[in-house]
């Protein structure tokens, strides 16, 4: 079993966070070792008695059931912490949460029935892995977890996209963190702090926009506990190229997405596609754009192979070496195995409702280079899953409107431990919503950027004022 050798800016970060604030927001690029920094941190937390009562990990799935015990079985260091995972039959979630353990991993999804059943239950220290799945203040899961924030002495929280969509997504991260004590206590307060309310015609909410100076004032609020890590600042990253492949619609296919586009409704074979709003209209539109959609009875009517041909020369140049492909829609599952003559075998699908067994014979397969070809849906696969040692490329055949799937399912291939340079490929169909996707994905990855670099100027002020640099 081998020792853990960190980097400079893991020591760094466990030091931030066994620190006396108590708190620590650590943003790390995908591939930075954050759980390796956690677990370092809980290790001298035990050493130093402030672990009697164990530690909340909350993780998505994959990183629950996987990277984590991984990582306490790979690294000497950790291998004397406990683990307990709360997963499971309500019966054996509460075994689990009985059990004398050091850390007890649980997942998003079950942290309502954890606040519902802790009764007087007690954990030391708070750790939320992917604290973006809690962005939403008024969502259950973030609702259960403001009832119980109050019993951990310490709060982390940890991830490499802290605004996926916009400025409000940090409200509730850094309340998980500090309860309140930089941005405010309530949602409400800091929207009348923050943004500007703008009530639209016909629109039954209203919509807020970041005052003057806003995001500036937030960041600064939040850089004491903030801790952000860019893998190009510290590892040697291999380079990235992001290559659009365009291509034209058919006249008919054109046709039948411009009557969606401008009707909400249009008629395709013996079967009706409408759209109830724009959000629906939306997905069609994408569905479209990539070569097929659903009609109302949920059958799948094809409408073109422009992307599938795309696909297929985009496989042939690459001679063999794996391609890792994203695809939005499991209807375009099917035609692309079907395109390119493959059995699902031969073409594994990395998507909902598969098994653990499932996915992990997949990765295993494409980590030893036996698959030429891999599909994933963004969500399933946007965490807890390394496949940088099977390929170096990435191809978008349907775009996510999510800043946070796009980036972690580049980073399953872009991140520490990959040796080669690395493409990414988008397959765009010309004059669709396919180039607005990709136009509000750089949007929102420049207003994140935005927060990364404030974040990193004031840490070098800091360091500076205190002599650290």
């Amino acid at each position: 079993m081998n020792s853990w050798t960190p980097h400079s800016y893991q020591i760094d970060t466990v030091r931030q966070m066994v620190s006396s604030a108590g708190c620590a927001a650590l943003l790390l690029d995908p591939g930075m070792g954050k759980t390796a920094c956690a677990l370092a941190a809980l290790t001298i937390l035990k050493r130093d008695g402030a672990l009697a009562d164990g530690a909340l990990v909350i993780a998505p799935i994959r990183p629950m059931m996987l990277t984590w015990p991984a990582e306490v079985a790979k690294w000497a260091d950790f291998r004397h912490l406990t683990i307990s995972i709360v997963h499971g039959t309500p019966k054996q979630r509460a075994a689990a949460l009985e059990r004398k353990a050091d850390i007890y991993l649980i997942n998003p999804e079950n942290v309502a029935w954890l606040a519902g059943t802790i009764g007087t239950r007690t954990f030391a220290v708070l750790v939320v892995d992917e604290s973006t799945k809690f962005k939403n203040w008024s969502a259950k899961r973030t609702q259960a977890l403001r009832n119980i924030i109050g019993q951990f002495a310490r709060r982390y929280i940890l991830t490499g996209t802290p605004m996926p969509r916009s400025l409000q997504d940090l409200f509730a991260q850094a309340y998980i963190c500090d309860r309140g004590v930089r941005l405010g206590g309530t949602l409400t307060r800091y929207r009348r702090e923050y943004f500007n309310e703008e009530w639209l015609p016909g629109v039954p909410v209203p919509m807020y926009t970041p005052k003057t100076g806003a995001s500036e004032r937030v960041f600064a609020a939040l850089a004491d506990i903030s801790r952000r890590l860019d893998a190009r600042d510290y590892l040697q990253m291999p380079g990235r190229i992001d290559n659009t492949i365009p291509v034209t619609l058919p006249p008919a296919a054109a046709q039948t997405y411009r009557a969606m586009e401008r009707d909400f409704f249009t008629a395709v074979g013996a079967g009706e596609i409408t759209a109830a709003n724009a959000a629906g209209r939306s997905m069609k539109l994408r569905q479209m754009a990539g070569g097929s959609v659903y009609d109302e009875a949920g059958a799948t009517h094809a409408l073109h192979d422009a992307k599938l041909e795309a696909l297929a020369d985009l496989i042939e140049e690459q001679q063999g070496a794996p391609l890792l492909v994203a695809v939005a829609f499991q209807s375009d599952v099917h035609r692309i195995r079907q395109h390119l003559g493959l059995s699902p075998e031969e073409l594994p699908y990395l998507g909902g409702g598969m098994s653990a067994k499932y996915a992990d014979d997949a990765c295993a397969r494409w980590n030893r280079g036996e698959l030429p070809v891999l599909l994933a849906h963004p969500a399933s696969v946007a965490h807890g899953l390394n496949l940088q040692a099977g390929g170096h490329a990435v191809c978008w055949f349907g775009l996510t409107w999510s800043l946070e799937e796009y980036v972690q399912l580049n980073a399953r291939v872009y991140r520490q431990g990959q040796h080669r340079g690395v493409i990414i490929h988008h397959i765009i169909a010309k004059g669709t919503v396919d180039e607005l996707v990709l136009d509000v994905l750089a949007q929102k990855d420049g207003a994140q950027t935005a927060l990364f670099d404030a974040l990193k100027a004031r840490a070098v002020t800091l360091a500076k004022e205190r002599g650290y640099a």
